[in-house]
């Protein structure tokens, strides 16, 4: 690979917490900021392959580690590595590009559980299995190193926020990114300087919400938060919730899709429910914003949750003038794709993914293993 180009054709693929698909994106960058974003796609997961991965989670989480001889898990990464697969030959397809085209793939993979504090994490998805069946070099693997060298491996995407916020020009400094996915994370802007960021895991985002609005009606998720706001808040369950210690830490600090339980939920109805999980995601951001060094002077919100009107109202209570990113012409639903994209063009050119700010890590580090077909 020529990492002396001065821009390189980067695709990125992306398949979160929310568990909903994979979403693919492709870039042109040097980098440093990104040149150009062309058509995106997205692959819906069936309600069968949403279920396999739920219960790959389950296996893995009363493990409490990684194992490579689990033939359900196995079993589960090359099909998800095919449907990844399938995602770059239809983003080529759709910007009417062939394989020759592109220089790298960034892989996020798909993660089955997170514990940097016992220092590992786990994405499954086959880095050299994808670079050989689409016939262009992969990076994956992104969060490992973070996390072996004392870091939180997460969130990695603030590296690219600041890129795409410097390359508007005439920002008033602080403002912040929130990405509302199963979990929602913060990106703290101080500055252009990159040692002026401080990103962390804010609490629950939309996991909560689906799995309650799923368990009792069959749909995906409280379009437009219909269902929240017709409920009523259960203030003393919101508040037994809120007691969970993480919110009391200081970042920067990562959260697993499971590191909350919501017990008590149970006993509420349907729309009662969902109004106090959507209020819970509300107040989780809160939170988040007063451990950051000032207020910003502009939220900006990516990720599903923009959708929810409701969670949208909500969170414009808080007196911080709050846009979705699409006010500055980013793609809200395809950010974290082209973000893994940038990423795996700065593994290729040596430059750091995760910093003191963002992760917990010792010094700024580069991230991600590359494979070849």
């Amino acid at each position: 690979m020529n990492s002396l180009k001065d821009h390189f054709f980067a695709i990125g693929l992306m398949s979160g917490t929310s568990m909903d698909g994979v979403d693919c994106a492709l870039i042109k960058s040097d980098g440093h900021t990104t040149k150009a974003k062309y058509k995106a796609i997205h692959i819906s997961y069936s309600a069968a392959l949403r279920q396999e991965i739920v219960q790959a989670m389950e296996e893995v989480a009363a493990l409490g580690h990684p194992t490579q001889q689990n033939e359900h898990i196995n079993k589960l990464e090359r099909t998800l590595t095919d449907i990844h697969a399938v995602a770059v030959n239809q983003i080529l397809t759709a910007n009417n590009l062939t394989y020759h085209d592109i220089d790298v793939v960034g892989f996020h993979g798909q993660t089955l559980l997170h514990k940097p504090e016992e220092g590992w994490t786990w994405q499954i998805g086959d880095g050299q299995y994808l670079a050989q069946k689409i016939q262009i070099a992969v990076v994956n693997d992104f969060r490992r190193q973070d996390v072996e060298n004392g870091g939180q491996g997460a969130p990695l995407v603030p590296i690219y926020h600041q890129a795409l916020i410097k390359a508007l020009g005439g920002t008033k400094y602080p403002v912040a990114i929130i990405n509302i996915g199963g979990v929602s994370n913060i990106t703290w802007i101080g500055s252009e300087n990159e040692g002026r960021m401080l990103a962390f895991d804010t609490g629950p985002g939309n996991a909560f919400l689906d799995d309650w609005v799923k368990q009792h009606t069959g749909e995906p998720m409280d379009r437009n938060g219909l269902l929240a706001a017709k409920g009523i808040i259960d203030h003393s369950l919101l508040k037994q919730w809120l007691n969970n210690s993480y919110f009391f830490k200081s970042p920067p600090k990562s959260l697993d899709r499971h590191s909350f339980n919501t017990i008590g939920i149970e006993k509420l109805s349907l729309e009662d429910g969902a109004a106090t999980l959507l209020e819970f995601t509300v107040k989780s951001i809160e939170i988040a914003l007063s451990h950051c060094p000032e207020n910003p002077n502009h939220i900006y919100i990516c990720g599903g949750g923009r959708h929810n009107k409701t969670l949208m109202q909500n969170l414009g209570v808080m007196n911080i003038p709050l846009d979705s990113v699409e006010v500055l012409n980013w793609n809200g639903d395809t950010l974290e794709a082209e973000a893994f994209a940038y990423l795996a063009c700065r593994h290729l050119l040596e430059l750091p993914i995760t910093y003191p700010g963002t992760t917990g890590i010792n010094q700024p580090s580069p991230g991600g293993k590359l494979f070849n077909p």
